[in-house]
């Protein structure tokens, strides 16, 4: 019912994705596997919404009505299990954004901010802009799965420095879908020692091999002690339409984030976002359900390619988001060089490990949401490319 496999030209729509491809990519007619948008259209149901809505012809100043918030509160209920309230609620143009206000309305400059790298790299932006110091308790690597540090982790917290921890869940680039046992025990660490979580799931309708995503929400220990940050972007592909919500289930923290919202001058939704998230959330089951399966099935392709074809090369399992970590180390190539060879020889637009912070050096992000005949095509030119580094080097 759904066609995954097809190809989208994306020239000419502004797309952020396609107009920072390297020349080399450009002339090559390479498809990128870099911003965290997908190569599929959105759900038709969506397209149906936004074009009734664009026939109306009154594109006025939009708000989260009951419309919208039902809609909302539906799916969540449906896909996580979670009962919602409307006063919990604030919506803002883009998690970053949110992450942004966040961190000025319940901190202050000077104010410690743990993340756990290597991670998304607007975290670290989040926090360095605002005057905040970033603390680092970086994740551990077990033969390519990622775990938390919580020894280290506690450390920092009970220093008295951290005031906020910005929790990436699922975790943005390593793959890995936090376990309710992990969550639980991280909120139990902040709540004693007055460490407040705000916690990224923007991932979250996005998860395999039998894992489930859990929120913040959901976690007890972090009752009152949380701001959770979500959106239809990644789920549905609808980054364009800038628009997230924030769940603040304390009054306080609520309170001090639509305060900030408000300086800010962050208030309100688009006219097209309202549209498009009502028919979403109501009316996209089914087109998630579908694909799932075919990114599943596009990492299960990767990996066994890397397998056979580059045994040299690792990848982390992928337990949830559609983003694959790679660790290409082994080429021996430095981070500078590495960009080079894979935008010169392979023809191939990644997101660089080192934009992840500590850890990711040597590493690189695959966006494995594009038809898998484009990821083919890819992993052959990295394939043909790897094989003249060594051919080379057998030389020399």
């Amino acid at each position: 019912m759904y066609d995954f496999d097809a190809f989208i030209d994306r020239e000419g729509t502004g797309s952020v994705k396609w107009a920072q491809r390297p020349e080399t990519l450009r002339r090559a007619g390479a498809v990128p596997l870099s911003i965290a948008d997908m190569e599929f259209r959105c759900p038709p149901e969506v397209t149906q919404a936004v074009r009734k809505a664009a026939e109306h012809g009154i594109y006025g100043y939009t708000h989260a009505d009951d419309a919208y918030f039902d809609a909302l509160a539906g799916f969540m209920a449906r896909r996580h299990g979670l009962e919602i309230k409307r006063e919990w609620l604030l919506v803002f143009n883009g998690v970053v954004s949110a992450l942004g206000s966040a961190v000025r309305a319940l901190s202050s400059p000077g104010a410690g901010v743990i993340i756990q790298p290597p991670v998304y790299a607007p975290f670290f932006d989040a926090v360095e802009a605002n005057g905040g110091k970033i603390l680092l308790n970086p994740l551990l690597a077990r033969d390519g799965r990622y775990e938390i540090d919580f020894e280290g982790f506690e450390k920092l917290c009970a220093a008295g420095e951290a005031k906020l921890f910005i929790l990436c869940s699922p975790h943005n680039p390593v793959g890995r879908v936090w376990a309710r046992g992990e969550l639980a025990r991280l909120a139990c660490i902040c709540a004693e020692h007055g460490v407040l979580i705000l916690s990224d799931e923007i991932h979250a309708d996005i998860v395999f091999a039998g894992r489930r995503h859990t929120s913040m929400l959901a976690i007890p220990e972090a009752e009152g002690n949380c701001a959770v940050f979500m959106a239809m972007s990644k789920t549905f592909n609808l980054a364009g339409l800038a628009c997230s919500e924030a769940f603040a289930p304390d009054p306080a923290i609520c309170g001090k984030l639509a305060r900030q919202q408000r300086r800010d001058n962050a208030l309100g939704m688009t006219y097209f976002a309202r549209a498009a998230s009502i028919a979403a959330h109501t009316d996209c089951d089914g087109w998630l359900d579908a694909l799932l399966p075919y990114l599943a099935g596009n990492f299960a392709f990767l990996r066994d390619f890397v397998s056979q074809r580059l045994p040299m090369l690792r990848l982390s399992p992928l337990e949830g988001t559609y983003l694959a970590w790679m660790d290409l180390r082994a080429l021996g190539l430095p981070d500078k060089e590495l960009r080079g060879f894979l935008a010169e020889k392979a023809h191939l637009a990644l997101t660089p490990g080192d934009w992840f912070g500590p850890g990711g050096s040597g590493f690189a992000r695959w966006n494995i949401a594009l038809p898998r005949g484009i990821l083919a095509e890819a992993l052959e030119r990295l394939a043909g490319a790897v094989d003249e580094i060594y051919r080379e080097r057998d030389a020399v």
